[in-house]
């Protein structure tokens, strides 16, 4: 079906924001993945931020970056 040629087609996209004193590199990054996970779900794209989107509890706003994304 349609929709799910849309899922396989979608890539693993990983949002950072370090902490002021980090210093990584998307490929540091991507090498530290591939050890740990499963092929299909390590990051294939990394995208640095300054900060992430958070709600009043704390927590990172998902939909935000997903909209941001798309």
């Amino acid at each position: 079906s349609a929709a799910s040629d849309v899922y396989k087609r979608q890539e693993v996209k990983a949002v950072v924001a370090l902490k002021p004193d980090a210093k990584v590199t998307a490929e540091e990054l991507q090498s530290f993945c591939k050890d740990r996970l499963a092929a299909y779900k390590y990051p294939r794209i990394f995208e640095f931020r300054d900060t992430l989107p958070k709600g009043s509890t704390g927590k990172i706003l998902k939909r935000e970056l997903r909209d941001a994304s798309a």
